[in-house]
């Protein structure tokens, strides 16, 4: 797992991955199209365990109805593309992918200067 992150204990997904590393695509975070939509990080779903997904799906079902039809649907589509979860679901992440490296460092240095303008 080249990048991953650590779910908030106040998190709904907290139940189903507890205190274990999630695998996501990037330690940068995705911005979805929509305005004003949240910044998300992409879970890898397809390096999760069977139960694991099982119950992301279950829960991506109940609360994307009636867009999504069936449990078999959440699933596919958490498997096809990821699953794009707010970045306020996660209390850190991290990274051993030395192209991401550079990126997380900006990152830290960027959040560090806008607390202490704050």
């Amino acid at each position: 797992m080249a990048s991953h992150a650590y779910c908030n204990e106040s998190s709904d997904f907290f139940p189903v991955f507890g205190n274990q590393a999630v695998p996501i695509r990037s330690i940068v975070p995705i911005i979805p199209r929509e305005h004003g939509a949240p910044p998300c990080y992409v879970v890898l779903v397809d390096q999760l365990s069977e139960s694991i997904i099982e119950q992301l799906a279950e829960m991506i079902f109940q609360e994307w109805q009636p867009e999504c039809k069936s449990i078999q649907m959440a699933r596919e589509y958490m498997l096809q593309d990821g699953l794009p979860l707010r970045t306020t679901h996660f209390s850190s992440v991290g990274t051993n992918d030395y192209f991401q490296m550079p990126m997380g460092a900006a990152l830290n240095a960027i959040r560090s200067g806008y607390q202490s303008q704050n």
